[in-house]
């Protein structure tokens, strides 16, 4: 990791941020989702608080992390941390905001009860919304970040490589997860994705089942859906294989899966809405007779958390995918009682062309 870049990266983050509040006539950005501070600042730790203005940054955490942040937080530029266990008391007392006439807040990321708290707090200072000014910076990534998400994809893949050698009638969904969880740590992941997804038989029709005490038998499409933390960035990556030979119904509808995404991926370029590219796998598995079965989006930003703008998606008609976004690509048909197909690739939308991040086979494996 290029320690350096990653901070000249943050501290052009936290500047388009800046324009951003400007623009919209706000003085401070004050910031309580933990993947974005840990962004703009590299904090991995679980209770932080930080205030944007034109001028500085503030980072308020607790005692408990009063040695961590000596050695982990980016060094930006007009950063000044504080330790309290009350941080929105702590900014009222100590006027630390009081040059600000407006400071925005994310409404969606914020619980009510603490939006009463700010306001009584701060008053008279006003709290406006300010949802997605943070995260419209997350979106096209910088080499060094996309390269985070590339060994994120790697262990990915490799894990995928090893799991499918242990699937065989008997082994339940159960072992199955604990492994992956296992192999991944083992090659330095820092956490998963997401609750791992191992689902088979009639369950691999649940989008978002979890894994259970069901034991694999010959027959059996099982899915696989996980991904890994690395330095801060997510890959999620999924695959759907049989257990023993694929019956018709079951080979057919891989196919055109497998070739949806391959469509997707092929169509996928700067410019185009998440409703565009949505379109274009849609469209086959309405054809095929199969959309009533297609329910979710055909993808969804990636970084650092695992859904993220830009939504891949048909409700997303003003959206446009920029230069070095990450996206995921996972179209899916699920048949109640029956089985489910999904697969999903992670891909960098380049100028020229998309990477290829998730490279593990798409042909369908019958183990």
């Amino acid at each position: 990791m290029d320690n350096k870049a990653l901070i000249q990266g943050a501290e052009h983050r936290i500047q388009q941020i800046r324009l951003s509040l400007q623009k919209k006539g706000i003085d401070c950005l004050l910031i309580n989702h933990l993947p974005t501070i840990r962004y703009l600042t590299n904090f991995s730790g679980s209770y932080a608080t930080v205030c944007i203005t034109s001028k500085k940054v503030l980072f308020l955490t607790n005692d408990l992390y009063a040695e961590q942040i000596q050695h982990q937080l980016f060094k930006v530029k007009g950063l000044s941390t504080y330790i309290t266990r009350d941080p929105y008391a702590f900014i009222a007392k100590e006027g630390l905001l009081d040059d600000a006439k407006t400071i925005g807040f994310e409404s969606d990321k914020m619980s009510y009860a603490t939006t009463l708290q700010l306001r009584k707090l701060l008053a008279p200072i006003k709290l406006v919304k300010a949802n997605g000014i943070a995260q419209e910076v997350t979106i096209s990534k910088t080499e060094e970040e996309i390269n985070l998400i590339r060994k994120a994809a790697y262990i990915t893949t490799e894990v995928f490589n090893h799991i499918i050698t242990l699937v065989k009638p008997g082994i339940t969904e159960a072992d199955l997860a604990t492994e992956i969880v296992y192999q991944g740590r083992k090659r330095g992941a820092e956490k998963e994705s997401f609750d791992i997804i191992v689902v088979s038989g009639h369950r691999s029709a649940m989008p978002h089942g979890r894994a259970t005490d069901k034991k694999l038998q010959n027959g059996d499409m099982i899915t696989f859906d996980f991904g890994f933390y690395v330095e801060g960035f997510a890959s999620d990556m999924t695959r759907s294989v049989m257990v023993g030979k694929a019956n018709k119904e079951q080979k057919a509808v891989y196919t055109l899966i497998a070739d949806c995404v391959e469509a997707a991926n092929a169509y996928a370029k700067p410019g185009i809405s998440g409703k565009e590219l949505d379109a274009i796998a849609r469209e086959k598995i309405v054809a095929a007779g199969y959309g009533d079965y297609f329910q979710h989006s055909l993808g969804h930003g990636l970084g650092i958390e695992v859904h993220e703008s830009p939504a891949i998606s048909w409700r997303n008609e003003k959206g446009l995918i920029p230069e070095n976004a990450v996206i995921t690509i996972e179209p899916g048909i699920y048949l109640p009682g029956k089985f489910g197909v999904r697969i999903e690739d992670d891909i960098v939308v380049h100028a020229n062309g998309i990477e290829l991040l998730t490279k593990a086979t798409k042909e369908l494996l019958e183990l």
